[in-house]
């Protein structure tokens, strides 16, 4: 079988993980947030994500634990002859 040339990045889930500053008792406040775009492999998506993260980050109220983007590839597969 013959693989074809990968396509990609294609599904990307871009993802944000922030934690408050302030305790409620002895615990922080956890937030998980996803951007969810109508085309999240559009050109621009990253810029705005960055613009999101950092905008938290700026924040004395809460850190960023976690900001990223996962991603896939699709090959086609080929009957061999």
């Amino acid at each position: 079988m013959a693989l074809g040339t990968p396509v990609g990045p294609t599904q990307s889930q871009w993802t944000i993980t922030a934690v408050s500053v302030l305790t409620v008792g002895q615990y922080t406040v956890p937030f998980e947030i996803r951007a969810v775009p109508d085309n999240p492999d559009a050109d621009g998506v990253e810029a705005v994500v960055q613009k999101f993260v950092d905008l938290i980050a700026a924040s004395g109220d809460f850190t960023v634990s976690y900001a990223g983007r996962t991603y896939g590839y699709q090959q086609r597969m080929t009957p061999t002859e």
